[in-house]
């Protein structure tokens, strides 16, 4: 396959006009300089596909149903909700988020996935990544953790059967599972997610033992005892803050737990559509990158979210980041760092020897920043997955 369109977006990422991709076998095997005239993807531009780093489709057909928008009403009534829906209204909803991903130019997701629909819905739609299997054992779901681990396994197999992809069982947040699981789980050795530090009611019971998370423990007739330590901290001791884990949102942190997260290796999926909407602290994405943090970027769920549309969730990147990210690290966090955050192992840029998925889009403006400004899922023309050629 050669596509030659107008231009490429090239490492840095920079626009570089003029030039045709050669794809041999999955993989880009050289770039030149067009051949000839007459061209196909005359028009458009070439770019590493998106990549979802945190997504929960199996939310979809809670868009616009939830009344609340701060972070802990919200948190207890889709807890509420969750459960009455049928597991044909989760496919369906599941299936038309997978598909609205491709159509806004998502190549591969992170999905966190409490049903065993996610992966069929990926099939479908042609998307690539991984899934994590979300474990709860405490708070909204007391049950005996041998038996919850048991059924989310069991969950996680028709997953990996029905997609293909990588599936590993992931503890949903350090207040929603208990010490032991998440120990055991953060050292299986798996690749796993864990949504951490999203809002500050997490290090007020996690450090300080109070707040509406330990009143709702109280009801439950829970035990939890303050650890002294942040969200990030706890994490960090209990043996869930290392290379092999993807920390979700990360708002509520100091800069101690930054360099906790860098000397860690551990990565970031930044959301910030559904951080605002939930009135989480705005998350030091520029700080973090500087440490060396590989920070993706997450659509996170239409039920805080709202549309599926990349796009959008770039413009609210840029502007909650306040001057302190400009265009091309908006991008990169959209391609390139979001594959390093999900651990694809591709090289996922435009570069011989890469092995990217592709989107051609159609180019508004002549540059990054007003492709993000001004762009919407109608320009993205087609999605290519090279992980289809091998």
């Amino acid at each position: 396959m050669i596509l030659r369109p107008d231009a490429i977006v090239a490492p840095g990422p920079e626009i570089v006009p003029g030039l045709e991709v050669c794809i041999e076998a999955g993989r880009i095997a050289e770039i030149r300089p067009w051949t000839r005239a007459e061209r196909d993807e005359a028009g458009l531009l070439l770019s590493p596909a998106f990549v979802n780093a945190h997504s929960h489709l199996e939310y979809y057909d809670l868009k616009g149903k939830l009344k609340t928008g701060e972070y802990w009403p919200w948190i207890q009534e889709i807890t509420r909700v969750k459960p009455t829906r049928t597991m044909e209204e989760v496919q369906a909803g599941a299936d038309e988020a997978a598909r609205l991903n491709r159509a806004t130019g998502v190549a591969a997701i992170g999905e966190i996935s409490d049903w065993p629909v996610s992966g069929e819905a990926m099939a479908k739609a042609g998307l690539g990544g991984r899934i994590f299997q979300e474990v709860i054992t405490l708070a909204f779901a007391q049950t005996d953790p041998e038996e919850r681990l048991r059924q989310v396994a069991d969950n996680a197999k028709r997953n990996a059967e029905a997609s293909g992809l990588p599936v590993t069982i992931s503890p949903h947040a350090p207040y929603t599972v208990d010490r032991e699981t998440l120990a055991r789980l953060g050292r299986s050795g798996e690749f796993i997610s864990i949504h951490a530090a999203e809002h500050t009611v997490e290090r007020e019971f996690i450090q300080y033992g109070r707040g509406p998370i330990l009143e709702l423990y109280q009801r439950l007739g829970l035990d939890w005892q303050p650890t002294g330590l942040s969200p990030i901290a706890y994490l960090e001791q209990v043996g869930c803050l290392h290379k092999n884990v993807q920390l979700v949102h990360v708002c509520d942190v100091t800069d101690e737990d930054i360099e906790r997260i860098a000397a860690s290796g551990a990565s970031v999926a930044h959301c910030p559509r559904s951080n605002v909407e939930l009135g989480c602290p705005v998350s030091p994405v520029a700080k973090m990158r500087k440490q060396g943090i590989r920070v993706g970027l997450g659509l996170d769920s239409a039920a805080s979210s709202g549309a599926v549309n990349y796009f959008a969730e770039m413009r609210e990147a840029l502007a909650v980041a306040g001057g302190s990210l400009d265009a091309t690290d908006i991008w990169q966090m959209a391609t390139t760092e979001g594959a390093e955050s999900l651990r694809l192992g591709r090289r996922w840029e435009i570069v011989p020897g890469g092995d990217p998925d592709l989107m051609l889009i159609e180019p508004v403006g002549g540059n990054l920043h007003s492709l993000i400004g001004l762009a919407g899922p109608p320009n993205v023309r087609s999605v290519i997955r090279l992980a289809e050629m091998r």
